[in-house]
């Protein structure tokens, strides 16, 4: 672990035959210098480009510091500039959006940000800030890769991993060509299926979600009768692989903001995030574990943590808490949101009663998709659940956005079962 130096001020040194300079007096950090448990109490006061360390990590980030072995290394701010057709579409397309205050729902999306400016005044502006989550993302027209999960006890280590393939294409929100899809009902249609262990491969998931306050349609693939079965209206909200996290948790939010009745942006404030994950997160024909996983530290527990490779600097984001519906698991989030783009960072769960019961990471880094377009990957999560002592870790291996001449009959139930033989 790098050792934090504390910069004196000049004019403390020139001081020095009246004054004796405090251990405690806060000092500038450096980039490379790491957060722990044990040094968090030392730096609290301290700052790192300009906000101070207390104001950079949130309570349950510092919790998590504290009690569950997050170390969090520092890197400078790097500025992240979406491409112009973004800003375009916006421009050309924003105007025609509206937001019924009593519904939650949007009418007379197409592309760009739906809602270009938010006041975190406007009781609307948490819901106008997910929409833009919902609608934009930040991958472009569709997106294409291979997943590792990890299912971690947070007392013995992984129990077991798997190998999933998706593939998800925008039908609503496209950045280039036509900007919708087909006759303008779906949103997304989407694949995911296993394709390893050998017992599980071929079980899979084939999706529509549709732009209407409608529950999304999805289909699974039943291995022992090798059929394909619809699956209830309330699936949004099952654990997803089995783990975890919740289906509508992945990426940070992925529900219809409209099913969620309540929501208010706390504040505009600068937190540590990943916004430039290192790659490669799988090393192919790696010796052992660890080697084959180098951004999880798998070593030490709750071996859910990520490595020191993994680089924070500070993002300003809207503080948005979120009241989940009757039917949901958990009574409310907090999730912390890119101001500049739409893009989580993390999120808090709470339970029935209130209590601080999960959080959930979303590490990203910029990418330049097929038709030379940047977009923001969310290529690690990491869900951790304090109650359960138990996570659950995604890790994208070969991520590919806007691949070109990919269509709707590229995604269908057809292709699921396919796969699935």
């Amino acid at each position: 672990m790098k050792y934090i130096k504390r910069k004196v001020p000049a004019v403390l040194l020139a001081c020095a035959s009246v004054l004796m300079f405090s251990p405690s007096q806060a000092a500038e950090l450096n980039a490379g210098d790491i957060i722990s448990a044990a040094n968090i109490d030392q730096v609290m006061n301290d700052t790192f480009e300009g906000h101070t360390i207390r104001e950079l990590v949130t309570d349950k980030v510092e919790y998590m510091i504290r009690n569950h072995g997050l170390k969090i290394p520092l890197k400078n701010s790097e500025v992240i500039e979406f491409p112009e057709i973004d800003r375009e579409n916006t421009q050309k397309y924003a105007g025609d959006v509206k937001i019924d205050p009593n519904t939650l729902e949007v009418t007379g999306y197409k592309s760009g940000t739906p809602f270009p400016e938010i006041d975190v005044n406007d009781p609307l502006g948490g819901h106008k800030a997910l929409w833009n989550y919902y609608y934009q993302n930040t991958y472009g027209n569709m997106f294409e890769g291979n997943y590792t999960f990890l299912f971690i006890n947070t007392n013995r280590g992984v129990e077991r991993t798997q190998r999933w393939y998706t593939l998800s294409l925008k039908m609503k929100g496209r950045r280039t060509g036509e900007p919708v899809l087909g006759d303008g009902s779906l949103v997304k249609k989407q694949l995911l299926y296993a394709t390893e262990p050998y017992d599980i491969r071929g079980i899979g998931i084939y999706t529509q979600r549709y732009d209407s306050p409608k529950l999304e349609d999805n289909w699974a693939y039943v291995k022992s009768v090798r059929r394909t079965r619809q699956l209830s209206g309330s699936s949004w909200m099952d654990n997803l692989a089995g783990g975890v996290q919740l289906n509508d948790e992945y990426d940070g939010f992925s529900g219809r903001p409209s099913w969620y009745p309540e929501s208010k942006i706390v504040r505009k404030r600068w937190v540590l995030a990943v916004a430039h994950l290192p790659a490669p997160l799988v090393v192919e024909g790696a010796s052992n574990i660890d080697e084959r996983y180098p951004t999880l530290d798998l070593q030490n527990a709750p071996y859910a943590m990520p490595t020191t490779n993994v680089k924070w600097e500070p993002r300003e984001v809207y503080e948005i808490e979120l009241k989940m519906p009757p039917e949901h698991p958990y009574s409310k989030r907090v999730m912390y949101m890119e101001t500049q783009f739409p893009r989580i960072y993390n999120v808090e769960h709470y339970g029935k009663g209130g209590d601080f019961a999960k959080i959930s990471f979303v590490f990203s880094r910029p990418i330049i998709g097929g038709e030379g377009t940047l977009g923001m990957l969310p290529d690690q999560g990491i869900c951790f659940d304090i109650n359960r002592q138990e996570a659950f870790v995604y890790l994208v291996e070969d991520g590919v956005t806007d691949r070109p001449n990919v269509g709707p009959q590229d995604v269908t139930l057809g292709q699921l079962e396919a796969a699935a033989q």
